[in-house]
């Protein structure tokens, strides 16, 4: 476990919690907040077309919501199952890794997410990555 990308990826967290109470929404790491987090993505995917954030922009975005889609997953069964934050070779995003080499992508997802639009959404995402490593 890299501990650098793992503080970082609880303060990112951290942070999207304080952005959900700005939209009236509880991010509590339940499965249940999830929801919560997709109605906000939507709301800013919706909004990119308008306000026109910059490329880095969106990813800062994408890392605090990411690292809080991560964070869910790891206290919801991920860590048991020996995931952890890493960084994989070929960039500096952080992802959630386990030793048998497998990982999982939320910030990327993210980012899907807030560029695609509802064709991304994350509910799906989370369902299918915890029932495929539960």
């Amino acid at each position: 476990m890299n501990y650098k990308i793992k503080i970082n990826a609880e303060k990112n967290s951290a942070t999207a919690v304080r952005y959900a109470k700005s939209f009236d929404k509880k991010f509590d790491y339940s499965k249940d907040s999830i929801k919560a987090l997709e109605e906000i993505l939507d709301y800013y995917a919706n909004d990119i077309s308008r306000s026109k954030p910059t490329e880095n922009q969106i990813w800062s975005m994408a890392v605090i919501f990411g690292s809080y889609l991560g964070e869910v997953m790891l206290r919801n069964g991920l860590a048991q199952k020996g995931y952890a934050w890493e960084k994989d070779d070929t960039s500096d995003i952080p992802l959630l890794a386990a030793d048998d080499g497998s990982y999982i992508t939320p910030n990327d997802k993210v980012y899907k997410r807030l560029v695609n639009g509802k064709e991304d959404d994350i509910v799906p995402f989370y369902d299918v990555a915890m029932e495929m490593n539960g």
